[in-house]
């Protein structure tokens, strides 16, 4: 297993992305956060708190091992910052909203950094460091940084930049997170599998005539 390591992932926001606080995380892929309507209207002008969902990454639910960790970092990451909010289409209901009307989106953080290492491609170590102001920030795309560090799940079918998957394969073969131990099973996969096993109890618990027949209620 490796060493904890602080594995930041450098990406420009999309000019169009929307500055937002973060108000509370939910867990290792979702936040609440408060937009304003983009309207003329005097009277649609009020903030609205609305549920954020990550686009291309799934953490473990929290019922899975590493998803109360999986919300822990995230909130290490973004907790009480604000965010910039690259907006999606959903493709499945054709809006940026998925259906249960969390905004589908890609993070970013906004960080300023006084002092940075650097390592040129010659593998040559540099070193800066700003003497008079902060120096400038850099934008950091927290989906990748929560697969560098093993705690999410690339979700492939909605066709994410390939930086998704070598992210996803560099944690899981450095050990990171939920790579530390054997047997994960996606959250898409738990959450199939606890439906399945609710619709199971729910037919047991249907009162049955001798026939073997459901009881009339």
């Amino acid at each position: 297993m490796e060493s904890t390591v602080n594995l930041i992932a450098l990406e420009a926001a999309s000019p169009d992305a929307i500055e937002v606080p973060v108000l509370k995380v939910f867990d290792g892929d979702g936040f609440l956060t408060r937009i304003r309507p983009d309207t003329d209207d005097l009277f649609e002008r009020s903030e609205t708190e609305i549920a954020v969902r990550f686009g291309f990454i799934d953490a473990p639910e929290l019922g899975q091992p590493g998803g109360v960790e999986a919300r822990e970092f995230l909130l290490s990451l973004i907790g009480d910052q604000t965010v910039f909010l690259a907006i999606l289409t959903k493709m499945d209901t054709g809006s940026s909203f998925d259906r249960y009307r969390r905004l589908v989106c890609v993070p970013y953080l906004r960080y300023r950094y006084e002092y940075c290492g650097l390592v040129d491609r010659h593998g040559r170590r540099q070193h800066v460091r700003c003497l008079r102001a902060p120096y400038a920030g850099v934008f950091r795309n927290i989906e990748i940084e929560m697969l560098l560090h093993g705690w999410a799940w690339v979700l492939e079918r909605y066709g994410p930049d390939p930086r998704y998957v070598a992210a996803l394969e560099e944690a899981r073969r450095r050990k990171r997170g939920i790579w530390q131990s054997d047997g994960n099973i996606p959250p898409w996969e738990f959450k199939r599998a606890m439906a399945m096993a609710a619709r199971r109890k729910a037919a047991d618990e249907i009162p049955r005539l001798t026939d073997g027949s459901p009881r009339p209620g």
